[in-house]
């Protein structure tokens, strides 16, 4: 009977165990594998969705738009944000192996839906780039297909196979992985759309150098000019023919020209200013020192909460004799009524609105030039105060200085949000456990040792 019992006992602690046998370990290894690629997968996905969550939900746009479907883009910027905080805690949940069951059919369903849809949209082809991973990486819609087929691939495997492997946690702390997630995407997504995201996969980052970036920094763009003098008359040279200072002439100076330019670089080709029919982007990219534009891609939608400080800033510029536009693409009448509304007394130039959406999530938002140069984007609401305006720009403190944009440290910050306290779990529930296995432990000498000294 004690055999029977053991021999029981033995079958339950195996079927318990996934790596019970060579074949359970092999397959327990390849569990872990694909729960790692698609969880990170889940995971990227679903944090550089959340990180611009607007540009996102433009994209739903202009799904929607494509498929002629306009009543429902009030919904874009919610469906931007459900869709990217799913994909993050599916992720999170696979990675970890939470909720062992039922995690792999939620992924299944998710691709289940997804891979379909994606499918139609590479037939389809409405928009060139899916959008799937933000700006952060640029798929076509077949590639995004065949993506989705290898995910969905792995999904199914994972709804067969997922329970053997354990959970990298116990399943009382798999609702606290979870709550953690939901506040770390409630954080991100205020940030950015309070402010701006928190990484910037766009080309207009600060720091950018635009004519640099469009036209390109070329030697061979660049002319030189040699002024030399002779009987009280200049005359200009090239370096191919300079003249024989034997003959009378003099040396004056050297002047740098620069040849008709080219663009170079697709990314920023766009940025294109208009002053009516005119276009205007040379002027203002080679303007000298400060220059403030407020863009807004669409008035009609254009926060004017805080545009009293819009006022301030343009009444500020006039004093100190900086250029101030407003740049929009909204038409006349738009322009029309939102100076009627706000009072604002600003000329205004055009631009497209994909290029000004591409530039700041805000709307509207302050871009600041200085020689060409992008030396920071603030949303309205973030402007210098009148109290600080009260010198030359390049005498305030904090705001004169060039504004950096360091990616590293932004994407440590960003995973040490996520990591550092689910390691702390880790290591929380690791030390409960052995606290209790050793109290556990005690409790049993000092039983076995009462019931011998009964004996």
């Amino acid at each position: 009977m004690e055999n029977n019992k053991e021999l029981t006992q033995q079958s339950i602690e195996q079927s318990t165990d996934p790596a019970a046998t060579l074949l359970g370990r092999w397959l327990s290894v390849v569990v872990i594998l694909v729960r790692v690629v698609v969880g990170v997968t889940f995971i990227f996905s679903g944090i550089v969705k959340l990180i611009d969550p607007a540009g996102t939900a433009y994209k739903i746009e202009d799904y929607l738009m494509a498929f002629n479907m306009p009543m429902f883009i009030p919904t874009s910027m919610v469906s931007s944000i459900v869709l990217s905080y799913i994909e993050l805690i599916i992720g999170i949940n696979t990675l970890l192996g939470s909720y062992l069951r039922t995690t792999p059919i939620l992924l299944l369903i998710f691709m289940a839906v997804m891979t379909p849809v994606t499918l139609f949209l590479a037939i389809a082809n409405p928009i060139h780039d899916c959008g799937c991973f933000g700006d952060a990486i640029h798929l076509t819609n077949w590639q995004t297909f065949g993506k989705n087929v290898i995910l969905l691939t792995l999904s199914l495997f994972l709804y067969k196979y997922n329970t053997k492997a354990r959970s990298v946690f116990h399943r009382e702390i798999h609702s606290l992985i979870v709550s953690w997630c939901t506040i770390y995407a409630v954080v991100i997504v205020y940030f950015a759309l309070s402010y701006m995201p928190i990484l910037d996969f766009r080309p207009y980052k600060i720091g950018v150098d635009i004519p640099a970036a469009v036209y390109g920094e070329n030697d061979e763009d660049v002319v030189y000019e040699f002024v030399y003098e002779k009987d009280g008359e200049r005359q200009s040279f090239t370096i191919d023919n300079l003249p024989d200072e034997t003959e009378g002439w003099t040396f004056v100076s050297r002047e740098e020209k620069n040849k008709s330019r080219k663009k170079v670089i697709n990314d920023l080709e766009h940025f294109v200013l208009y002053s009516g029919n005119d276009d205007v982007t040379d002027m203002i990219l080679e303007q000298p020192g400060f220059q403030f534009l407020m863009l807004s891609p669409d008035l009609t939608k254009a926060n004017d909460d805080d545009i009293s400080r819009v006022h301030e800033l343009y009444d500020y510029c006039n004093e100190y004799e900086y250029p101030f536009y407003a740049v929009t693409s909204s038409s006349q009448k738009e322009i029309d009524a939102w100076i009627d509304n706000t009072g604002g007394e600003y000329p205004f130039l055009f631009m497209d609105k994909t290029t000004i959406r591409t530039i700041d999530r805000n709307n509207p938002f302050i871009l600041i030039l200085n020689d060409g140069v992008i030396h920071y984007k603030y949303p309205i609401k973030a402007v210098p105060d009148e109290s600080k305006l009260d010198r030359p720009f390049e005498q305030i403190d904090n705001y004169a200085q060039q504004q950096s944009y360091n990616a590293d440290v932004r994407v440590a910050i960003l995973l040490a949000g996520l990591v550092v306290p689910i390691l702390i779990l880790y290591f929380a529930e690791r030390v409960a456990l052995y606290i209790l296995r050793s109290l556990r432990r005690k409790l049993q000498e000092k039983a076995v040792g009462s019931s011998e000294e009964d004996k």
